[in-house]
């Protein structure tokens, strides 16, 4: 399953203002990744989808030019509001208006399982970097919604983006490593809920059901994840930095 450019951006204009209440995941991931990025001067700087600013609010490096795209024209006002010094642009991370041997640095949290083209996508990307330049990223991966994914096929409702693993961001050049996050909700509706609502939807939109299907995927998701925690949900993130 893949999703259209036109879909990814309305999904996020529509959650640009419930964004940050739902993404807790997405802040924790941030975290992670700014953890791993040198604490150093880096002269310009790129970070590929900005979203409402979580990664730019962690960073712990020096940079002269900051410059950020996002796909979606509300999260990237959403951005400046709340880094009206870093500069930001409306732009598809596929085709990015830049030049070869521009940037120092290269960040991207939880963005690049949204590319339709992700290998081509980020060999470009490493070619805008300068001689000994640096990229580190996370990305959804393999694994991610693993109990969704068994609940569709016995129901027949819904679907899963298909995400590429470890070993496929291995194969760019990449040093990665996976790191799992287990979510409990107290429904499967509050999980599918909290998902709309980040933007995040890694369902078919296309796919039309009864009621009664979607009842039965809930049920059927309950009855075998359910735990004393809540509704289980399983992320496994992969994070990255080139050689």
């Amino acid at each position: 399953m893949t999703l259209s450019k036109n879909y990814i951006k309305r999904s996020f204009d529509l959650a640009a203002k419930t964004y940050s209440s739902f993404s807790e995941l997405q802040n924790e991931i941030a975290k992670n990744l700014a953890c791993i990025i040198e604490e150093k001067f880096f002269e310009n700087v790129l970070e590929i989808g900005v979203g409402d600013g979580k990664l730019a609010n962690l960073i712990n490096f020096w940079y002269k030019n900051y410059i950020g795209i996002d796909l979606s024209p509300n999260m990237a006002n959403f951005f400046k509001k709340n880094h009206p010094h870093k500069y930001c642009i409306v732009a598809d991370a596929e085709k990015l208006p830049f030049r070869s041997n521009t940037f120092n640095l290269i960040i991207s949290s939880s963005v690049f399982q949204w590319l339709t083209n992700p290998k081509e996508s980020i060999l470009k990307l490493t070619s805008l970097l300068k001689s000994n330049g640096n990229m580190f990223f996370s990305v959804f991966s393999k694994g991610t919604f693993w109990q969704m994914q068994e609940v569709s096929k016995i129901t027949g409702f819904g679907s899963v983006l298909e995400l590429k693993d470890k070993n496929f961001y291995e194969s760019l050049g990449f040093d990665c490593k996976n790191k799992q996050y287990t979510i409990y909700y107290k429904s499967v509706k509050d999980f599918l809920h909290s998902h709309k609502k980040s933007g995040a939807r890694y369902t078919n939109h296309t796919t039309l059901c009864a009621k009664s299907k979607f009842f039965e995927f809930c049920s059927t998701y309950e009855k075998l994840f359910s735990t004393k925690k809540g509704i289980e949900v399983t992320y496994i993130i992969t994070f990255c930095k080139n050689h």
